[in-house]
């Protein structure tokens, strides 16, 4: 079961089914209109680049929607790595 939509998590995860939702829906869409032009190679070639556009679009919205800030510094002698839920720093002699 999903949060509410009315918090962080909530609309995070309702976020997550529109996009997959999305996706799906454009991806049958692709599929027949591919079927309806499939004696016209041109655009059936076309077709398949648009939908190719789709999936990148698709797959950076998810990117987006799942990813979390970070905030990377590097210096000459330590990395630190700082996100919303964990903070790394690894300094020079550290394993």
């Amino acid at each position: 079961m999903l949060p509410p939509i009315d918090t962080h998590d909530g609309r995070r995860g309702w976020a997550f089914i529109a996009i997959c939702v999305g996706c799906i829906m454009f991806t049958l869409f692709a599929t027949y209109g591919v079927y309806l032009v499939r004696f016209n190679p041109p655009y059936v070639f076309l077709l398949a680049l648009a939908a190719h556009g789709q999936v990148l679009v698709g797959m950076t919205a998810l990117g987006w929607v799942l990813g979390r800030r970070a905030n990377i510094q590097v210096t000459k002698d330590s990395v630190t790595i700082e996100d919303i839920t964990v903070s790394t720093v690894h300094k020079e002699g550290n394993s």
